[in-house]
């Protein structure tokens, strides 16, 4: 076998690859742990101060503010460094380690003083300073799929009708092949989106129970196909037949219907010619059954964008107070569970500066009770106010 030589810029240029290579395997790792993170931290910790000339009050705030510090820190921290040169020229070398999470709200859980310090324990929650939502961890997305609303050109021929029934037949069935979403066929009930009853979330406690509300509950999801089918010709060739196929995909949420997504989708299907020549067209007329074929496979990827556009949205909804009790119309059919987190703020952004944290104390099947993580946050203010869960 005969051996090979490399001379020194071979050896030099393998070095550079192999070095570009692991630095970018581990951006890329980097970049997939920064991605799973979660998006918010519970922290218990502990902070301690002197209690200088018997003055008590200062021990107990610098206690409180170490605790605070120390919670931070255990969020996660970002390590920064430089070196600097006097003027007797000594290195000095300085680090500086600052939280890399930010401290949405916190409650005293004990306080007690000993012989010389005031010790003050916490139970705070810290969320990423990206604030970022962490979309994979929700289990799953409640959505319906409603009758679709559809126009076909006079000018197509008859059979043709059957087109709007086998798009929307096709999308529903690619949307029930997706685990994540949990698919209800409401295509059989005639939906009429101008005349969707706007109901008030003032509900009784036995409402919220029971589920005497609309068809469609906070933290849930519709999408309404709108499929409009026309006649073109002379687009492709100056003799060419086709039809225009036009879907529009309406995502809707909650149960006032809020427009959440407006989507549209369009394609062509060349069905053939017109010369004049009867034999010709004839010839190179299309069937039917692979116009449809053609139908299903171009529509078999949009179920997607309906998947990436609700796979991040948070649960969320007003809170009521009922009698002494914070209540969501979210519950454990909408994939809230106990000891969930919640922000609340008078805003619908995600990331908001100053957030409220209420946990879920307990959760049925389509209602939770939630309860402000700080008692010194009183109900009164919670209510009506918008609380957004994170996943």
């Amino acid at each position: 076998m005969k051996k090979i030589e490399y001379n020194s810029f071979d050896v030099l240029l393998k070095q550079v690859i192999y070095f570009l290579t692991t630095l970018l395997t581990i951006l890329l790792f980097s970049t997939y742990l920064v991605a799973n993170e979660i998006g918010y931290k519970e922290i218990v910790s502990n902070g301690r101060a002197v209690i200088i000339n018997g003055n008590v009050d200062l021990a107990k705030k610098r206690a409180l503010e170490d605790a605070l510090y120390l919670a931070s820190i255990q969020g996660g921290a970002r390590v920064d460094g430089y070196s600097s040169i006097d003027s007797s020229t000594n290195l000095n070398e300085t680090l500086l380690v600052r939280p890399s999470s930010t401290i949405k709200d916190f409650v005293v859980i004990d306080e007690n003083v000993d012989e010389s310090h005031y010790n003050v324990k916490i139970k705070a929650i810290l969320v990423s300073v990206n604030d970022f939502l962490n979309c994979s961890s929700r289990e799953f997305v409640n959505l319906t799929f409603l009758s679709s609303h559809f126009s076909i050109s006079s000018r197509l021929p008859p059979w043709t009708s059957k087109l709007p029934n086998s798009i929307s037949s096709e999308i529903k069935k690619n949307l029930a092949n997706i685990n994540f979403l949990n698919l209800t066929d409401a295509s059989r009930v005639y939906f009429n989106p101008d005349k969707v009853l706007k109901k008030s979330i003032s509900l009784d406690y036995n409402n919220l129970v029971e589920g005497k509300s609309n068809s469609l509950r906070s933290g849930e999801f519709a999408v309404h196909p709108i499929i409009q089918i026309d006649y073109a010709k002379g687009r492709l060739n100056r003799v060419s037949k086709e039809i225009i196929v036009n879907i529009t995909l309406n995502i809707y949420e909650g149960p006032d219907f809020s427009i959440l997504d407006s989507m549209d989708y369009s394609f062509s299907l060349w069905a053939g010619n017109k010369t004049g020549y009867d034999f010709i067209d004839a010839f190179l007329r299309v069937s039917q059954d692979k116009l449809i074929d053609f139908v299903d496979s171009s529509v078999s990827k949009i179920q997607y964008r309906v998947l990436d556009k609700l796979k991040c949205q948070p649960l969320q909804a007003d809170i009521e107070l009922v009698g002494d009790q914070l209540v969501v119309p979210i519950g454990l059919n909408q994939g809230l569970k106990k000891g969930t987190v919640g922000f609340v703020s008078n805003s619908r952004d995600v990331i908001m500066s100053e957030w409220v944290v209420l946990t879920v104390s307990s959760s049925d099947e389509n209602s939770s009770v939630v309860e402000p993580l700080n008692p010194l946050n009183k109900k009164e203010n919670m209510k009506g106010k918008k609380i957004k869960f994170l996943n």
